[in-house]
């Protein structure tokens, strides 16, 4: 089987195959860790002495601000389709709850300003993010990404300034989707920060999926870098391109030792957006 359909194979038992089966997924309801701590997402939220919506307000927090989770209660609050449960937290001196869709899932910084993201939940498939500066939102938006888990998120700020015209930002959001092959795999989202300082969504990207004995690994590969060769795996040198992102993918038989195919697309900017140019 080529590298290409190989890889195919994958990711059609990764996407379609749950339409037809009852998904493990179905009645998660992501969460937050106790004793992390988180940013709030929501704007004037209330903190308040019980959990639930109709308990007394003890303060307002404002989108930005630190809080800890002090412990996951039982109770589950959903509203816009979005379910989560109540949370006990502490915000400096004082102890309340507040309900979970409220606080974000993961941030990081960038520059002086913070990205918030939020994991909408099962049933929208939804990821949101915010862009905040001095507890003020700038920009805010949200993507189909699919059926996400709260594990896993992870981050990376590329170099803008290896594209011309270069974007305000390039960065990559990672997250864990759910699916048959196992429990999950790991998906990127490539984003842009453009002059308004609004997010541009641009492609997504898997750095790995294995349904043996058929597995496939992905690299990036952006202007100035080189992937150097890998005799093991008989991959070549790949030279980087000006202002292009190279998509390279090796596939593999697990029980083969010699099976190794690779397929490669390009992504090439054209200063609004990445155009895919596949080969």
């Amino acid at each position: 089987m080529s590298g290409y359909k190989s890889l195919l194979s994958i990711l059609m038992f990764l996407f379609v195959f749950p339409i037809f089966a009852q998904n493990h997924w179905d009645n998660y309801i992501h969460e937050k860790n106790e004793g992390s701590t988180y940013l709030i997402f929501g704007d004037n939220v209330n903190l308040r002495e019980s959990n639930n919506i109709n308990s007394k307000v003890l303060k307002k927090l404002s989108i930005g601000d630190s809080v800890k989770i002090l412990s996951k209660t039982n109770q589950i609050l959903e509203q816009n389709s979005v379910k989560e449960y109540w949370y006990k937290i502490q915000s400096e001196k004082d102890i309340g709850y507040v309900w979970g869709g409220l606080i974000s899932d993961y941030s990081f910084e960038w520059n002086d300003k913070t990205i918030l993201a939020r994991n909408l939940g099962i049933r929208l498939g939804k990821l949101e993010l915010k862009l905040i500066q001095n507890n003020q939102i700038i920009s805010n938006g949200s993507w189909d990404v699919g059926p996400m888990s709260n594990e896993g998120w992870n981050h990376t700020i590329y170099q803008p300034t290896s594209f011309a015209p270069a974007p305000v930002a390039v960065f990559g959001i990672r997250y864990l989707i759910f699916s048959e092959i196992e429990y999950g795999y790991t998906n990127e989202q490539i984003f842009t920060i453009d002059k308004d300082l609004k997010f541009v969504p641009q492609f997504s990207w898997n750095p790995g999926a294995c349904d043996p004995p058929s597995c496939a690994e992905t690299w990036l590969i952006f202007p100035n870098e080189n992937l150097p060769a890998d005799k093991r795996i008989n991959r070549k040198l790949t030279k980087g391109k000006p202002n292009t992102i190279i998509e390279l993918t090796h596939s593999f038989d697990v029980d083969d030792e010699s099976s190794h195919e690779y397929f490669q697309s390009e992504y090439n900017w054209d200063g609004t957006i990445f155009q895919k140019k596949g080969k």
